[in-house]
């Protein structure tokens, strides 16, 4: 019983809710008080991928449902839309970074302030999303979840971005060189494409 509970779609998808959330907000603060626009946009990252996670919850929750008289073959392309979403928001995030690093690129560059304190929440963000989306992953292997695996590419993506931050960050703790946070920015952005 355990196993099916723990292997379940719907607790899946609110646990992956839950832990987007927590890092956006993580993320957000930390951005702010440091200036980081990398940081930042690792934050409107998770905000895709928060966003993602409650369209993965509610299709498969649709997806679950019998097959009705609207519906005769059942819900099942409920979670095949929710990957198409999900692609979709991906990009669009993406877009996003790169105008805000070509506006803060085309003034003067702002130092980060702090980048101890992203260092740290940037670290707890590559853990987080290797552990939520190493479960997810199992998960969707198990349920045959295509919204589940989505969810579970995006927080994939998370890891690397985030890491890719997190490098960054310490490059510039240790170098003094603030215009690699606009250049890590642009590499999250190309990472989430």
């Amino acid at each position: 019983m355990k196993k099916n509970l723990l292997f379940n779609k719907k607790i899946a998808a609110l646990i992956s809710v839950a832990s987007n959330l927590s890092l956006i907000i993580m993320k957000l603060v930390t951005g702010f008080v440091t200036g980081s626009v990398s940081i930042i946009s690792e934050a409107i990252h998770s905000a895709s991928d928060l966003l993602a996670s409650v369209i993965a919850f509610f299709a498969v929750s649709k997806a679950d449902q019998p097959a009705d008289k609207d519906h005769q073959f059942g819900h099942g392309k409920y979670e095949d839309v929710a990957g198409f979403i999900e692609g979709s928001l991906i990009i669009l995030a993406s877009i996003y970074i790169i105008i805000e690093v070509v506006k803060k690129l085309s003034g003067e560059v702002q130092p980060v302030e702090n980048s101890f304190a992203g260092i740290i929440v940037m670290g707890i963000s590559v853990l987080v999303n290797i552990i939520i989306s190493s479960y997810l992953f199992k998960v969707a292997k198990v349920t045959d979840s295509i919204a589940i695996y989505s969810d579970a590419e995006h927080l994939r993506t998370d890891i690397f971005s985030s890491l890719t931050v997190f490098i960054g960050l310490i490059i510039i703790k240790y170098t003094g060189l603030h215009i690699i946070d606009a250049i890590i920015a642009t590499i999250v952005a190309m990472v989430i494409m």
